[in-house]
């Protein structure tokens, strides 16, 4: 008798693994920014699994949080018109 080998394949659980990688990848090079110099202040916005915004930020003051933000949205904007 032969053995059978079976092999589940999740293409859901595959595209949450790759979205992981995506995710990882843009932190590290952030990090690698950071470490090098090139970024000296930030802002992010993330999303938990639950559906809950977060904003994540190292900055001066207020004021440059708000722009970078802003800046931030208008560049998503600019860049999905074309």
């Amino acid at each position: 008798m032969k053995d059978i080998k079976v092999v589940s394949i999740n293409p859901q659980e595959r595209e949450q693994e790759k979205t992981k990688a995506d995710l990882l990848e843009v932190l590290n090079e952030m990090r690698d920014q950071i470490e090098s110099g090139d970024i000296v202040e930030f802002v992010a916005v993330s999303i938990c699994e639950d559906g809950e915004p977060q904003i994540h930020a190292k900055v001066v003051d207020l004021p440059t949080a708000v722009g970078l933000f802003e800046i931030g949205k208008h560049m998503i904007i600019q860049q999905e018109a074309f």
